[in-house]
């Protein structure tokens, strides 16, 4: 990443509470490529931060995609959000800097920390004397046969023969044994993860999209644990994408988590204030996908699989 200069934000006996940085993945494109954008916050734990907002475009880039991350350790979190930007005309231009809000506590005013504005230089594809570049004509026929390409193909396909039968040798000399794992229920984690996330008063604390990053977190663990998707590696975009080729859901448990998993984009995202009768919808929704797609195991919490280990 092409980092900015880190922004500190300082009470007034010095101490930094917040800091904060905007970096892009690249200073330099070529028309039509992505550039990666990221806000970075970090604060102490009870700081409340509120990110910028912005529409479909970030100044004289397109918006494309976007996402955030959260962690942290002892007193301390870092939080991110980042943007997928593209452009389709050469120049240099600049990411102005933006605010973020930032408080100590519901009561008091919010306050404001500014990133440093990002320099991108963006170029053609056919260089910089694109409006001098000599137009030349096609060149002549060529044969369609090339033997030296005939020849690497053939070599490489050998070569993948030669792996293949090495790896059929390898697992028949194999011996199979008993391999006992002990596997705890994919239901069991997420329902003891809502039960945590409602012992946090988030919504007593007004603290509403903290709430939605939480239990949209539970679902997207539960969804890897139970059915191995990787679902909170992706996007919801992409996730959504991967669901519908997916076979681990009926049509109507695929539709409900598409409504459940925009609804929580619009609270994380696009700071929609969702009503208390929604909140609790929400939550509802997230327990009863749990509930429909749980595995029930008849005998106990050991399975014992059988795999080729020499």
């Amino acid at each position: 990443m092409i980092c900015c200069t880190a922004v500190y934000a300082g009470d007034r006996d010095g101490h930094n509470p917040v800091t904060v940085r905007a970096e892009t993945d690249r200073t330099s494109v070529s028309i039509g490529d992505r550039i990666k954008y990221s806000i970075t916050v970090e604060a102490e734990r009870e700081i409340e931060v509120e990110f910028p907002e912005f529409g479909e475009n970030l100044a004289d880039f397109s918006i494309r995609d976007f996402g955030s991350s959260e962690g942290g350790y002892f007193g301390s979190r870092t939080m991110a959000e980042w943007y997928i930007l593209d452009i389709y005309e050469a120049g240099t231009y600049t990411i102005p800097g933006t605010a973020v809000k930032y408080r100590r506590d519901k009561e008091d005013p919010w306050k404001e920390i500014h990133t440093d504005p990002v320099a991108i230089e963006v170029v053609s594809v056919l260089g910089p004397d694109t409006d001098t570049a000599e137009i030349r004509d096609i060149k002549g026929p060529v044969s369609l046969f090339n033997y030296t390409f005939a020849y690497s193909v053939l070599a490489v396909v050998a070569v993948i023969v030669i792996i293949v039968l090495t790896v059929i040798f390898l697992r028949k000399r194999r011996k199979p044994e008993m391999v006992v794992e002990l596997l705890r229920p994919a239901h069991e984690i997420a329902y003891e993860d809502l039960k945590e996330l409602m012992g946090r008063d988030y919504l007593k604390s007004g603290k509403v999209q903290e709430f939605y990053f939480e239990v949209s977190g539970i679902i997207r663990r539960y969804i890897e644990n139970r059915f191995q998707l990787r679902a909170p590696e992706m996007t919801t975009e992409e996730f959504l994408v991967t669901l519908k080729s997916a076979e681990v859901l009926n049509s109507e448990q695929k539709g409900s988590m598409e409504a459940f998993l925009l609804h929580c984009d619009m609270v994380k995202f696009a700071k929609y204030h969702p009503g208390e009768k929604e909140i609790d919808t929400s939550y509802e929704s997230a327990k009863n996908f749990i509930d429909q797609t749980r595995e029930d195991r008849q005998t106990s919490n050991v399975e014992h699989r059988t795999s080729n280990i020499e």
